[in-house]
């Protein structure tokens, strides 16, 4: 039975035979005429695919891989009538190989360090989620004011004085404060600055909490505190050693070891410790002194906001013998000499403080004593004294404040600059706290209330001596009072440009703490910034303290009296003052003297 050809297997079959003669027309040519060859069409098929695989000369690209990349490309996507719009993925191919020599764009490639930046900085630039709901009318939530925290603005005004972080940075530290004030209670926030570390830097805001949340940190603050170890815990603990050293002793009685011996002696008292340790000044409360500001620190953007702790005296004044530079990691340990008691996270919270209260300046006049809201006719009030005669700790921006002009702001004596944070007793505290207070009673009065065994007791303690308080300079204290380190002023001041006077801006530079800065504009705008690596400058090379000498604790005895070594010559003359004497000869008709000595005895008695 013939088979049936239809029109479309008719013209493949043509096209086929089409193509097999130009392969072979292809692979004849240059062949003699008379010659008979025969196909194959597999060398064929070699040979046309090494024609199409010849690479050009202009661009080193090759036919073969070009269709083969076109047809990937179609087979991937399936468009529809593809045949109507071949030579534009020809087109496109070809596009995305070509790169002249003069194109300085990016390749694709992100490093992985950039991709997780870029992660989270698109979490910072979503809106933020919905809070829960809440019975508070919103108009009645107390967020954070964002009006002063335009980081944009601040980087406008810190480019005019030549300081300041990328744009790119200021812009997203800005977004990411939007973010924690939703999220912690805050009452007011302010950027503060940056510390720069050998690992990674920090980035710190400086806020102010709400009431309530200073309340409810400073119920819980008696509770973190430890209590110090009191005398009976140490007899108890000496009574404990003692009675194991019994215990040991009589096992070695009963298994054997002490058979042939005695029960063993008591140890010998130890002897007391005379040295008492001055007491610890307490931490200041949430909410004053060096505690007045709550900070938040992160080492990047996009990374969590964490709180700094309340800082301590005794952190304070070991941070003020100690210069090491900061590592990026909190939980890195401080290992100097003092021992720092805390990690680094404490030690920046310690020059965090230190820091402030020396740099934290303001014109002359912004900040008054008196009331926020005074109206005519009324004086301004003049600063109160607190108890002990410290003067008041908190201040108010002043109602008609008049801005200094630009030429007393750049006055080289700084006088119309003054300090707007408490000055750090050397006790590391801004208020100064007496270890041993005594009572304001008359000898009289307290003779009558203490009766003949308590007076006796009393009699026999030693009297504590009056201790002087501490004090500093007050709030608002101008910086010409400010003390130099040798030739070095404690101030610099300069103006942001000496062309454009009308838009000139003061700018007041620390050099005991290089990185600290504030501006101020010829109206009521400044700010202060810190852009360091949290060290002090010092006029000399960093030496170390000193171990301190070998203290007297314990009393002159036996047990611990040190004993200059004899030397061979003392050795050898103590031999010989020990040796035994040589017995004296007696001679013939001579008496011995024990003799003699026994008739002296007899005549005396007769004698008497």
């Amino acid at each position: 039975m013939t088979p049936v050809i239809n029109d479309k297997q008719t013209s493949s079959i043509r096209q086929n035979h089409t193509c097999f003669k130009m392969i072979t027309d292809y692979d004849l040519q240059g062949e003699d005429d008379g010659a008979v060859q025969i196909p194959n069409s597999e060398t064929e098929f070699i040979n046309a695919k090494t024609y199409l695989q010849m690479a050009s000369a202009n661009t080193g690209d090759n036919l073969y891989d070009h269709l083969t990349e076109v047809l990937n490309k179609i087979l991937a996507e399936r468009p529809e009538n593809v045949i109507d719009f071949f030579e534009e993925y020809s087109r496109k191919v070809k596009e995305r190989r070509f790169k002249p020599m003069t194109d300085h764009l990016e390749d694709m490639y992100v490093p992985p360090g950039r991709f997780d930046l870029a992660n989270k900085m698109l979490l910072l630039l979503k809106p933020l989620p919905p809070s829960e709901p809440s019975t508070v009318d919103p108009d009645d939530l107390e967020l954070a004011d964002m009006s002063k925290n335009n980081m944009l603005e601040l980087l406008y005004y810190l480019e005019h004085c030549g300081i300041g972080l990328p744009r790119t940075e200021m812009f997203f530290v800005m977004l990411s404060i939007r973010k924690l004030i939703h999220t912690e209670p805050i009452a007011h926030i302010r950027f503060w600055g940056k510390i720069f570390g050998t690992l990674k830097d920090y980035l710190v805001v400086e806020c102010e909490l709400k009431e309530e949340e200073y309340i409810k940190r400073n119920e819980s603050y008696q509770d973190q505190v430890e209590p110090p170890i009191s005398v009976e815990e140490n007899q108890a603990e000496d009574s404990r050693i003692r009675k194991a050293l019994d215990a040991i002793a009589k096992q070695q009685q009963l298994y054997g070891e002490g058979k042939t011996g005695k029960y063993p002696r008591d140890l010998p008292t130890a002897p007391k410790i005379q040295y008492e340790e001055a007491p610890e000044a307490p931490a200041e409360p949430s909410g004053v002194g060096i505690n007045k500001k709550v900070y938040y620190v992160c080492n990047g953007v996009g990374d969590p906001w964490i709180q700094l702790p309340d800082a301590t005296p005794k952190q304070i004044r070991v941070a003020r013998q100690i210069y090491k530079s900061f590592t990026g990691n909190l939980e890195e340990p401080i290992c100097t000499y003092p021992e720092f008691p805390g990690k680094e996270r404490e030690f920046l919270r310690a020059q965090i403080a230190r820091i402030s209260a020396g740099t934290q300046i303001c014109p002359l006049g912004y900040y008054t004593f008196g009331a926020a809201e005074m109206g005519e006719g009324e004086e301004e009030e003049e600063p109160e004294e607190a108890a002990g005669g410290e003067t008041k700790t908190s201040y108010k921006p002043n109602p008609k404040y008049d801005p200094p002009p630009l030429k007393d702001l750049l006055d080289g004596s700084v006088s119309f600059w003054v300090h707007t944070a408490a000055y750090i007793l050397p006790q590391g505290r801004t208020n100064w706290w007496n270890p041993s207070p005594m009572p304001d009673v008359n000898d009289e009065e307290m003779d009558e209330e203490l009766g003949e065994e308590e007076e006796q007791e009393e009699q026999e303690k030693p009297k504590a001596e009056r201790m002087e308080p501490e004090t500093g300079p007050p709030l608002l204290t101008p910086l010409s009072e400010d003390a130099s380190v040798e030739a070095v002023p404690p101030w610099s001041v300069r103006c942001s440009s000496g062309i454009i006077d009308n838009f000139a801006m003061a700018v007041v530079r620390s050099n005991l703490w290089p990185g600290a800065y504030c501006f101020s504009t010829q109206g009521k705008i400044f700010q202060n910034i810190y852009l360091g690596y949290g060290l002090k400058y010092m006029e000399h090379n960093f030496s170390p303290l000193p171990l301190p000498p070998v203290q007297q604790e314990y009393p002159i005895g036996p047990e611990i009296l040190e004993m200059t070594d004899p030397s061979g010559a003392d050795e050898e003359k103590w031999r010989i003052d020990h040796l035994p004497k040589p017995k004296e000869v007696v001679l013939a008709g001579e008496e011995a003297e024990p003799e003699e000595a026994g008739e002296e005895e007899e005549e005396e008695e007769d004698e008497d």
